[in-house]
């Protein structure tokens, strides 16, 4: 009769051990499915081991490569990258912010706003690793969803992160007009209303200046340093045909400059139309098709104009 009286205290001990493992077991799983305050890694690369970099929505996709330590859009045309975008991209994205984890293989991604037309941003290394979010709608002011394939899973991330990201090719492209120091001119020539210039570099308290018989110093000057410095405001077209060339006033050109650097590179600018109304000067450089709009340039004082002699009269009537 002892030893059946410790019999229940044995059983209660042993049912109420397993019920609190189970309970414990289901804690554990509640708290690994739920959204957490901390921020994931997903991955963590280095910048200079990524290669190229892929952003696509809405059927359209942009995609630009590591040439050297240069970036140069390859889709869809060849062109010089945006260092500055680029670098944003690389910061942001190389180990991507997370916010918290929203959901573990979700059902139904459009619930997030994210199909195939979504914006999706692909990384790819040079030990051929890719990664890919896809942004979806936002989550509250502050962030959007983001799903990662590689994980399966739904996150939110600082909408920051994607600003001024999106399929405009004129984002992705490099705005500088042309690539050159002033300081590494080897000479310039110049043609301005019908006459052509030729121009040598001399140093003054460590500045290369230019100067031409018949062109104003300082106005001169001027232009070289706005050609050194000067962004495209925007891109024409890529593709001009002889029409339209003539259309925007390349056939009578405004202003023609050849720059021959001491590397022995030449760089050609020739100034189409200008519209101080509007302020822009259209431009071709180095002998492409491609038309793009810059400031304007106020070349009305570039031109020293000859002065006619009196004679007088008396000199005249003999």
């Amino acid at each position: 009769m002892k030893r059946k009286g410790w019999l229940v205290p044995i059983l209660f001990f042993f049912i109420s051990l397993t019920g609190l493992i189970f309970y414990q077991k289901r804690q554990d799983s509640r708290s690994f499915a739920a959204p957490t305050s901390l921020p994931p890694i997903l991955w963590s690369e280095s910048s200079v081991n990524i290669n190229k970099i892929q952003f696509s929505e809405s059927g359209h996709q942009i995609e630009v490569l590591r040439i050297a330590d240069d970036w140069e859009l390859s889709q869809p045309l060849a062109a010089r990258a945006d260092h500055s975008l680029i670098y944003s991209i690389l910061l942001n994205f190389k180990q991507p912010s997370l916010t918290e984890v929203i959901d573990i293989d979700p059902v139904n991604l459009k619930n997030y706003g994210i199909d195939d037309f979504s914006g999706r941003i692909t990384l790819y290394t040079k030990d051929n690793h890719t990664y890919e979010l896809m942004r979806g709608t936002l989550a509250d002011p502050s962030n959007y969803y983001v799903y990662s394939p590689m994980a399966h899973t739904i996150y939110t991330m600082p909408k920051s992160a994607f600003n001024n990201i999106n399929t405009d090719l004129a984002i992705w492209r490099d705005k500088h007009l042309l690539n050159f120091d002033k300081k590494d001119i080897d000479y310039i020539t110049l043609t301005y209303k019908e006459n052509t210039y030729t121009l040598l570099p001399t140093q003054a308290d460590q500045t290369t200046l230019f100067e031409s018989e018949g062109l104003d110093t300082e106005v001169l000057n001027n232009l070289i340093d706005f050609f050194e410095i000067c962004k495209v405001k925007n891109f024409i077209t890529d593709i001009a045909s002889p029409n339209l060339l003539r259309a925007y006033g390349f056939d009578t050109p405004t202003l023609s400059a050849e720059i021959t650097l001491k590397s022995g590179e030449v760089l050609t600018a020739v100034i189409g139309n200008v519209i101080k109304e509007e302020n822009i000067c259209y431009i071709v450089v180095n002998g492409s098709n491609s038309i793009v709009t810059i400031p304007y340039f106020d070349l009305s004082l570039l031109k020293i104009e000859n002065i006619e002699t009196e004679f007088p009269p008396n000199i005249l009537s003999e």
